[in-house]
Parts: structure tokens; sequence; C-alpha cells
């Protein structure tokens, strides 16, 4: 099921979680046992991560395992082999940032991508300006092109950056890079999470940056959006050595009963 098709129906029972994995060839082998103990959690996609040398949106934690991972040797085969993966597991996306991708071509990339089942990809670096031949691109390889939107954005600018963003818009909770911080104002949240809605209903609003636990989690629900992305409290999981029945036992409970939520058609 492609990455949209499957957040619009995974919203009607309850919050969405997607959680992000930093692509290693370290620990390709356990992937599926950790998107299987997510998948168990209740997590409805996965972000994949591939790493890079300039990471201008990871905070110290991500930074540090991308670092690792590169010197561990991974490159673009390891990230299509993760994706492989996971992809049979849960609907998949890739966080990447644009030079990887150029790097090997965007249509030749990103039909690499499908063939390996990914949905969607999300890049940080990519405006909205640049955004057109990035999303031909995804629509001929069926893959949904996430755009990013941020605190103090104009209204009309977010009103077109919901228009163009497939499979969810990642609402990013603060200033700053991911990993601990305090969000914006919860008012001004919302109000980006209305305005989104308002332009594109069936579109899913993810909050991410900032969200590593129960009381992170439902504040970024509180604002009206539809689930969370969660990535850098999950990596310091996995580096701590957590086996697979702490993860989903954490991830079950970033989203546990009482969690903000209404539901949407």
């Amino acid at each position: 099921m492609r990455l949209g098709n499957a957040l619009q129906t995974a919203r009607r029972a309850g919050p969405l979680l997607i959680p992000y994995l930093l692509v290693d060839r370290r620990r390709t082998s356990r992937l599926p046992a950790v998107a299987r103990a997510l998948r168990a959690a209740g997590a409805a996609a996965l972000e994949l991560g591939f790493p890079f040398s300039d990471p201008i949106a990871d905070g110290p934690v991500l930074e540090a395992a991308g670092g690792r991972s590169l010197a561990a040797g991974t490159g673009w085969a390891d990230l299509i082999a993760s994706a492989r993966a996971t992809a049979q597991i849960l609907p998949t996306a890739v966080m990447t940032y644009a030079n990887p991708v150029w790097r090997h071509g965007l249509s030749h990339a990103l039909q690499d991508l499908h063939r390996a089942g990914v949905s969607g990809l999300i890049v940080p670096d990519l405006s909205l300006e640049e955004s057109a031949p990035w999303r031909a691109a995804g629509r001929a390889a069926e893959i949904e092109v996430v755009l990013l939107a941020a605190p103090g954005i104009e209204p009309a600018r977010l009103r077109r950056i919901s228009r163009a963003s497939r499979g969810f818009l990642y609402l990013v909770s603060r200033y700053g890079t991911t990993g601990a911080g305090r969000a914006q104002g919860r008012e001004e949240l919302a109000a980006l999470v209305r305005a989104s809605h308002e332009v594109h209903p069936s579109l899913p609003v993810l909050v991410g940056f900032g969200v590593r636990d129960r009381a992170t989690a439902r504040a970024a629900l509180s604002t009206g959006a539809d689930g969370v992305v969660v990535g850098t409290a999950l990596e310091e999981k996995l580096e701590s050595g957590a086996r697979e029945g702490e993860i989903t036992r954490w991830a079950r409970s970033l989203l546990g009963p009482g969690s903000p939520h209404v539901p949407r058609t």
C-alpha cells in the first residue's frame, strides 16, 4: 500500500506513529526484527534515514549516528537493502538530502527506491520552489514526495506546501535540529495544523523534531496533528542495545490509551 493511502486509513483508528530508523550496514540484518517490533507497537509506517556528511536537520545524536554509519561504509546499496527489508513489513519512506539523490540521478534513484518498495521520500533541504522536478519524478516512480513546513511560515506559503505535499505534511515542531528541545507554542502549531487541514483535508499532518516520549507526543497531538515522527529517542534505544521487546513497549507507550485524537475521514 502506498504511504498516503496507508496513513489515511490508519488515522481513522487513532494517532499515527512513524519511527525514524537510520540506515547502517552493521545492523541491516536486524532491521526486519526492529520493524516488526515497531509494527507490533502500532507504527503506521517507517522513515528510513540515509546518512549524509552534512545533515543540516540532524541534532547531535543523529549526526553522530550518521557519522558512525558512514565510517562503517554505509552506501546506496545498503539503503536499498534496508528498504527492501522494511517495506515488506510497513510502508516505508526514505529521508535523505538532495545531494545523494542527485549523485545517482533523480529519476534513476527514485526508480531504485520504488523497486525496493519505498513509497515516500522526505528531503529536508528541498524547498517548495525546487520541488517540481522531484514531484514529477516521484509521480513517475510512484513515490510520494513529502514536504516540510516549519514554525514562522507565512500562511500563503503553508497553503502552497500543503497542496504540493504528498503522503503527509511533515510539520517541524520548533526551530533548530532534531532531538531534545522545546517545541513552539501549542497555539502556533495548532494554527498551522488547522490551515493545512483546511486546504488539503485528506493529507495527514505529522509533527516531528523534539518528540521523544509520551508527554511530548501528547503535546504534539494536542495541536490537532494526526500523528508524530520519532527518531532521536529510537536511535538512543538502539545504540544502548535495547532488544525488540523493549522497543515495542517504549513505542507503544508513546501513543498509549488516552492520547488526544480526533478521528478523521
